[in-house]
């Protein structure tokens, strides 16, 4: 489990924080899409899930903090897994633009 988190009351902040991640990583993937285009595909599914929840942990962890606490922008797993799916994302899209 990556973030556990037992009170009701910050259901709506989680909620934001998942909306917000996602978006942020879609966008890191791929400028203009959103986390549907990677959720929805077997291929990049879990990959994407599991970039969204430790981002979510991360930011539920260092929520309210300022700037005298040190944080690196996203995790290095975070990052490989962008880095993985812009590289798998492109490629696929290289194959369709050829195929036509």
């Amino acid at each position: 489990m990556y973030a556990k988190i037992d009170q009701d009351i910050e259901d709506d902040m989680l909620q934001f924080l998942v909306t917000d991640a996602g978006a942020e990583l879609a966008a890191a993937i791929k400028m203009g899409s959103n986390p549907e285009d990677y959720l929805s595909k077997p291929e990049y599914r879990d990959r994407f899930f599991a970039a969204l929840a430790k981002t979510v942990k991360e930011d539920y962890d260092y929520r309210g903090l300022g700037a005298e606490i040190m944080r690196y922008p996203l995790s290095t797993p975070v990052t490989n897994v962008i880095h993985q799916l812009r590289a798998e994302v492109e490629t696929a899209e290289d194959g369709d633009a050829h195929a036509d």
